[in-house]
């Protein structure tokens, strides 16, 4: 049997859970793009080595490493997660444009004064494409980061400092909100000609493909918003984020990558979360 946490169901065959998964198609992204997500929520916590800049400098090349700055990965791309969500290359762009400036740095994802790490005017946003190699995975490839860049004096949390200058294991993780994604299907099927192709072209950007037994089908997350903030935790679902730390023998070179493209904020009202629920309960 083949289970399908999507539809809650489980499936003699591949065919017919490709004709489930088609057929409730809308549902199911619409429902994706109308929760608001914390990838600390989605049950693949790994444990967070501190992001080590390598020493290669053939390796880095997306920002210039200033040693008064964390750098913090909130989330990474080519990574694919529990809910079978792939962020791909592109994924912030948007909203490292619209949210400059007004996202916050805080703790556990609790927008609370005394959670707060660092307030939103002090919180600079920017993408990096960095060797996975960079941030202590030992995937093939190259990565997409979500990166907040702050200060190390705009810190206004002493133990959090305390933290970051340690050293010691920690994570990121990204409130966030779909915006546009797509359905991958390994199907042979002529009416699953565009979900097919969409898996062909993404199924080699998947870098922990050897994470799972077999992968049939999954969604390509294109276009996402990063909601209000982001956090330190102890556990995040995608193991390739956190603190990128100067190391002490070399100073690397990155450039940032920072693209302008038009708005296209796709907010879901509870009640449409609630209709889409009670689809699948039918």
């Amino acid at each position: 049997m083949i289970v399908c946490k999507e539809l809650n169901k489980s499936f003699e065959s591949k065919e017919l859970l490709f004709k489930d998964l088609k057929a409730n198609k809308t549902e199911i992204l619409e429902f994706k793009k109308a929760q608001i997500l914390k990838s600390c929520d989605k049950d693949s916590a790994t444990n967070f080595k501190p992001i080590l800049l390598s020493k290669s400098l053939e390796q880095i090349k997306s920002f210039e490493v200033d040693n008064d700055y964390y750098y913090i990965a909130v989330n990474s791309t080519n990574i694919l997660d529990s809910h079978s969500d792939l962020h791909v290359k592109g994924i912030w762009n948007k909203t490292v444009k619209e949210q400059q400036g007004k996202n916050y740095l805080v703790s556990d994802h609790k927008l609370e004064i005394d959670k707060v790490i660092a307030k939103s005017k002090d919180v600079e946003m920017f993408t990096a494409e960095v060797p996975f190699s960079t941030i202590g995975k030992e995937y093939e490839g190259i990565t997409e980061v979500l990166i907040y860049k702050v200060h190390k004096d705009k810190i206004i949390n002493p133990l959090i400092k305390e933290w970051l200058d340690s050293g010691d294991e920690i994570q990121a993780s990204v409130r966030m909100q779909y915006v546009s994604i797509e359905m991958a299907l390994n199907s042979t099927d002529k009416g699953d000609v565009y979900e097919k192709k969409v898996y062909d072209e993404y199924i080699d950007k998947i870098a922990n493909k050897s994470d799972f037994e077999e992968i049939d089908y999954f969604f390509v997350v294109k276009d996402a918003k990063n909601v209000r903030e982001s956090s330190l935790v102890l556990f995040g679902s995608n193991g390739a984020t956190g603190l990128i730390q100067q190391d002490k023998t070399d100073a690397d070179t990155i450039t940032p990558e920072i693209k302008n493209e038009p708005s296209n904020d796709t907010q879901k009202e509870e009640e449409l979360l609630k209709e889409l629920l009670n689809k699948f309960k039918k």
